[in-house]
């Protein structure tokens, strides 16, 4: 009965470790055991599903024009697979984000993140590196080693400042924060500490913000944005110190390992079909000469895992205009909201998941942060429902048994009324 009534947490859990995992071998099983655990939810309670699809079909517009892209696509049956694939992936971060509160999804993360890093640990397996070879567990990549870290540092971190947790979960929030730092220093990944200490500074500065006002807060944001105008006539100075700082400190290659090289080219082909694109996958996956170029000029014989290291690009490539239009116009929104959320009625979890969308759209800009069965996807997709979170609604969804709607003596508790 427990377990019933903790279906959706135990469902989260086991898919936040199962997406990332990145095991060739055994990657059809893996991603059968992610559909099982979402089609359990649905034989339970498929009125959820529908109600998650009528209410929030615009958070999903991108996946939903990505699988759509196949009628236009040189290779229909790629973009319909992969398409659906990623709208699978961002209904189930959106659905997630309604059963369960900010509070709860935050504890879910931790835990399940917690007990990935150790599997990770305890695996061992090491991937080269511009200094090395380093640590690369489950996940198949030193960045994405890295950016468990970072999610374990800065859930570990929120879990503490609510306050209002178990002990277990405290005591497991305390030996994440050291275990996220000791995972970011062995994989040797100079953005993902960056992106780290930024997250954990920013959400400490926003739980002393919590304690002021609204007004004080909006006081607060005013007078941050009143320093910062005047600076932006020293942009080229500045630019002339990060560069300094990148790649003379930093020691990063001034192409970003061939990054700008790959970002010319989509220009190109965004120039060629600037308005639908050429289909979710067709460039990186299809047989055309544009496909064979690309290749040749990676050096790489497999398209699957490739992509131009750049979200609004390969929107562009994909659904040309329209789709990187829907797409920056929907993070604006969120982002919107979520400042304003922040202002109006913050809490540790809620400023969390803006902590994770802001560094997520940060990474936007030299990786693919929406790509099928991924963390990032969920995780990009939960922050949108967040940034429209009711506080209200907490009460009534964390009784056990509130996601089936089931009845109490003070009537039926909502699944969610955002």
């Amino acid at each position: 009965m427990f377990l019933f009534a903790f279906l959706p947490e135990i469902a989260a859990f086991l898919l936040f470790i199962l997406v990332s995992i990145q095991d060739a071998g055994n990657g059809t099983l893996i991603v059968l055991m992610q559909m099982g655990l979402i089609g359990l939810l649905f034989i339970i309670r498929p009125s959820a599903f529908l109600g998650t699809l009528l209410k929030w079909w615009p958070l999903l517009l991108t996946p939903i024009l990505a699988t759509a892209s196949f009628m236009w696509s040189s290779v229909p049956d790629v973009s319909l697979r992969y398409g659906a694939q990623l709208l699978f992936t961002a209904f189930v971060g959106v659905h997630l984000a309604r059963m369960m509160t900010p509070k709860r999804f935050l504890t879910v993360l931790l835990l399940s993140v917690f007990v990935f890093c150790i599997m990770c640990l305890l695996n061992g397996r090491t991937g080269p590196a511009a200094d090395g070879w380093v640590l690369i567990g489950l996940t198949g990549s030193k960045n994405q080693m890295s950016y468990e870290g970072q999610m374990l540092l800065m859930a570990g971190l929120s879990a503490l400042l609510m306050g209002d947790i178990s002990k277990p979960v405290r005591w497991i929030s305390v030996l994440a924060i050291p275990l996220g730092i000791f995972v970011l220093t062995v994989t040797h990944s100079v953005t993902g500490l960056l992106l780290a200490v930024a997250g954990s500074i920013a959400l400490v500065i926003l739980a002393f913000a919590q304690r002021v006002t609204p007004g004080g807060r909006l006081a607060a944001g005013i007078a941050v944005l009143a320093i910062i105008a005047p600076l932006t006539m020293l942009a080229p100075e500045m630019q002339q110190a990060m560069d300094h700082f990148l790649y003379d400190t930093l020691n990063k290659d001034p192409t970003l390992t061939g990054r700008t090289i790959l970002w010319e080219r989509a220009d190109v082909l965004i120039s060629h079909k600037p308005f639908l694109g050429y289909g979710y996958q067709a460039i990186w996956m299809g047989d055309s000469f544009e496909t064979i170029g690309l290749k040749r000029l990676t050096g790489i014989t497999d398209g699957r895992t490739f992509h131009f290291h750049n979200t609004f690009r390969q929107v562009g490539v994909d659904t040309g205009l329209v789709g990187m239009s829907i797409f920056i116009i929907t993070l604006i929104v969120v982002g919107l909201r979520g400042f304003w959320q922040l202002l109006v009625n913050p809490t540790p979890a809620t400023s969390f998941f803006y902590a994770i969308f802001l560094l997520l759209l940060s990474r936007a800009f030299t990786d693919l942060i929406i790509t099928p069965f991924s963390i990032h996807t969920i995780l990009l997709y939960a922050c949108g429902v967040y940034a429209f979170w009711k506080p209200e609604n907490a009460a009534a969804q964390d009784q056990p048994f509130a996601w089936l709607n089931v009845r109490r003596p003070g009537g039926p508790v909502p699944l969610a009324t955002r």
